[in-house]
């Protein structure tokens, strides 16, 4: 066996034992190695530093040199070749999520990596599988990086990428650290920067979460206040802080919900809604007595009817207030009260601000929130910006000081950076209004580092806290746990090279992901990047 690429006519004795003795170890290895595998990684660590990293990514990075990534490659292609004779070497029988299509990042941003051109060109001259990238972007001043991304975009390797997503979200150092290093003005610079080298590809292939798109996560709005659950005239009361909710019928029952089919985005569940009246306080619950004392001496005026379901995670059984998205956008909030588990009790707010925000923009226009709208202008995102604003004096005027403030501080800050951006890299403001390249996501999902993020309303790291991120990641029936298994086999720290199998139903489990992992270490696999090596993450001041 020669172990040669397509692009050599001969190769040194030392890349020759490497790649013998990389084939050796790979072919040990079941089947599933090469035909389910879903991350590639050729680079370890990220500088953003983002204070919610679902992988606890430090901030350092090791990253394979042009040589050993090449080594890798030969090796799993003349692995593969043992089980298939097909063009696709590499993830062909990943038919639950992306068949082949390889990932080339988890605890890393994979913008950062030199050679990720040639990567790219590798996986798919030699191994037949297309890349998607996911990043936070980097600093426009790396010419380097930049040089990089750029031939990524030429003609010849568009056609290899699986998808392009930028994530925008309130953390990483540019959000995060005070100081003279960094500057929201270069922040959008640089985002632009990579808007602009990324729009071939864009005009290539269109917007979507496999073509391209940008993802906009939301920091949480959680409030930590007393939750009280009573009878009153046989009919169920919830309240905590200033919200309060009585069923609508008497002698209700909430059944433990689950998440049935986790590919609906509107949620489809076990149980039925349990409907109550929401009625509006303006002052906050102290005690049950309290409440009770109140409802004896005033006539109340429903607010408005709401849908309540009943949760369980590992902490505990949780309410979630109309968690599902509707054409009217969504007005969604969780409550969640002590148990044996949960020592703090209280709410989160999981409202879609910025989603809403468009929904009344649209519904002015006689269209509808899934709906896509053209011809728009830079005036019209403006004016989303106004309602956000509007919204946030209307919830002050109501007595949701919570919801004024995180408007303000939260998500007008968020979206007039990705405005800015969109203008300076050349888009058309209907992009801004596409439903499918601005993917609103929501809140942030507790992974990771991200549980101090969420004030103790979970003791455990990975929990899903609402029906949304059950539907993403939880135990009982989510897109992971359909998802089922896959492989990684990434570079590591300390010239290690990393196999992992990583079972995607336990990672909301207190067993975690990985469920065989195998080290190997080999002499000047990897490069470094060190922290002083300037203009790598986005926001980063020259």
């Amino acid at each position: 066996m020669d172990f040669l690429l397509s692009d050599e006519k001969e190769i040194s004795s030392s890349d020759y034992e490497i790649r013998k003795k990389l084939y050796e170890e790979f072919a040990d290895l079941p089947v599933s190695f090469v035909s389910k595998m879903r991350h590639l990684q050729p680079q370890v660590g990220c500088f953003n530093r983002c204070s919610f990293c679902s992988k606890f990514s430090v901030c350092k990075s090791e990253y394979w040199t042009l040589s050993t990534l090449r080594n890798i490659i030969s090796a799993l292609k003349y692995t593969s070749q043992n089980y298939t004779k097909d063009d696709l070497l590499l993830s062909w029988d990943r038919r639950e999520h992306r068949v082949g299509v390889i990932f080339p990042y988890l605890n890393n941003d994979i913008a950062a990596y030199p050679y990720l051109d040639q990567y790219i060109d590798l996986c798919y001259k030699e191994l037949g599988v297309r890349t998607r990238i996911s990043t936070v972007g980097f600093s426009r001043y790396n010419k380097e990086l930049n040089r990089v991304h750029q031939n990524i975009c030429s003609k010849e390797l568009l056609y290899a990428l699986g998808g392009v997503r930028l994530s925008i979200c309130q953390y990483g150092r540019v959000w995060e650290e005070a100081g003279e290093n960094n500057s929201l003005e270069d922040y959008t610079k640089d985002i632009a920067n990579f808007l602009n080298i990324y729009k071939p590809y864009y005009e290539k292939f269109g917007s979507g979460s496999r073509k391209m798109c940008a993802e906009i996560r939301f920091s949480p709005l959680i409030q930590k206040r007393k939750v009280f659950v009573f009878s009153y005239h046989h009919k169920m009361v919830i309240a905590t802080g200033n919200y309060f909710f009585i069923s609508c019928g008497e002698d209700v029952s909430l059944k433990e919900c689950h998440v049935i089919d986790p590919y609906k985005h509107s949620l489809k569940l076990s149980e039925e809604a349990v409907l109550f009246d929401e009625y509006h306080l303006n002052f906050e619950v102290s005690s049950e007595e309290e409440m009770i004392q109140y409802l004896d001496s005033n006539l109340l005026e429903v607010d408005r009817v709401v849908e309540v379901y009943l949760f369980e995670n590992r902490d505990g059984i949780y309410y979630a207030i109309n968690p599902k998205l509707s054409d009217d956008g969504n007005y969604s909030m969780n409550i969640y009260p002590k148990t044996d588990v949960r020592n703090e009790s209280g709410y989160i707010i999981t409202e879609r601000f910025f989603l809403n925000a468009l929904y009344n923009f649209k519904k002015k226009r006689g269209v509808r929130l899934r709906d896509s709208i053209s011809n728009t202008t830079f005036e019209d995102t403006e004016e989303v910006l106004s309602i956000l604003k509007e919204y946030a004096a209307y919830y002050e005027e109501m007595g949701k000081q919570e919801k004024h403030d995180y408007i303000l501080e939260h998500v007008i800050p968020l979206i007039e950076v990705y405005i800015k951006a969109l203008k300076l890299a050349g888009y058309s403001s209907d992009v801004f209004f596409d439903k499918n390249f601005t993917i609103d996501t929501g809140m942030i999902c507790n992974l990771g580092r991200a549980i101090h993020l969420f004030q103790g309303l979970t003791s455990f790291i990975n929990e899903p806290l609402t029906p949304i991120h059950e539907r993403n990641y939880g135990r009982h029936c989510s897109t992971m746990k359909q998802e089922n298994y896959g492989w990684l086999l990434g570079c590591d720290f300390n010239q290690t090279l990393l196999i992992e199998k990583l079972d995607f139903f336990n990672t909301a489990s207190s067993e975690g992901q990985v469920s065989f992992r195998k080290k190997i270490v080999m002499d000047h696999f990897n490069d470094k990047i060190e922290e002083n090596e300037k203009y790598l993450y986005p926001g980063e001041v020259k």
